[in-house]
């Protein structure tokens, strides 16, 4: 009974030391995207969060690894929160909205850096982790919006394709550093101009 309470004990520091090197070297790369993005490699994230390269290996084979993980949380972040909202229709759009704005404040340096030849609806028919994650976060919102704007539930998808253009991380990071548009502004004109693209869309047939 004893050996087994000390595998037991001994599983426990295990999965302990994997959460807890997991998330050192997600702090990491997000501190280096924000410092350095040029030197993102796994030798300087590892050495940022004070894991030896063989360790953070165990873990991510490659930078890309790290980021992709790292840009997963932060989605999901977005996920809970719109799913968590009481929220309906433009007021639950425009809710998820500003929180997405919120997290690209603190996370845009990372989430940018990770760029996919595929497009967005490849990736999501390929059930890729980070897509499946952002439709969920924007399902229920921008099927609302649609309600609201008196548009088919059937066009979701095209929706969320548009979405996925219209709120791009690196463009709103662009928007707020290289105009004098406030983030107020930015938030304003992007979300009319969804709207009006939407019913574009749907326009044309």
């Amino acid at each position: 009974m004893t050996g087994q309470q000390g595998v037991r004990r001994g599983e426990g520091k295990l999965r302990s030391d994997t959460r807890r090197n997991r998330r050192r070297l997600l702090e990491a790369v997000g501190e280096l995207a924000r410092e350095a993005p040029d030197e993102l490699t796994m030798q300087a994230v590892a050495s940022r969060a004070e894991i030896g390269p063989a360790t953070a290996y165990r873990y991510y084979s490659t930078v890309d690894d790290v980021l992709a993980a790292y840009v997963l949380s932060v989605v999901e972040e977005l996920r809970d929160f719109s799913a968590a909202s009481t929220a309906e229709g433009q007021p639950l759009f425009d809710a998820v909205v500003d929180k997405w704005v919120d997290l690209l404040a603190e996370h845009g340096p990372a989430l940018v850096q990770l760029r996919s030849r595929q497009g967005y609806l490849k990736r999501l028919h390929d059930a890729n982790d980070i897509i499946v994650a952002m439709r969920d976060a924007w399902s229920e919102p921008v099927r609302g919006l649609l309600a609201d704007l008196g548009l088919p539930d059937e066009m979701l998808e095209y929706a969320l394709f548009l979405n996925n253009i219209m709120y791009d991380p690196r463009e709103i990071q662009d928007l707020l550093q290289e105009t004098e548009l406030s983030r107020r502004e930015v938030v304003i004109r992007l979300t009319e101009a969804y709207r009006g693209a939407l019913r574009g869309w749907a326009r044309a047939g």
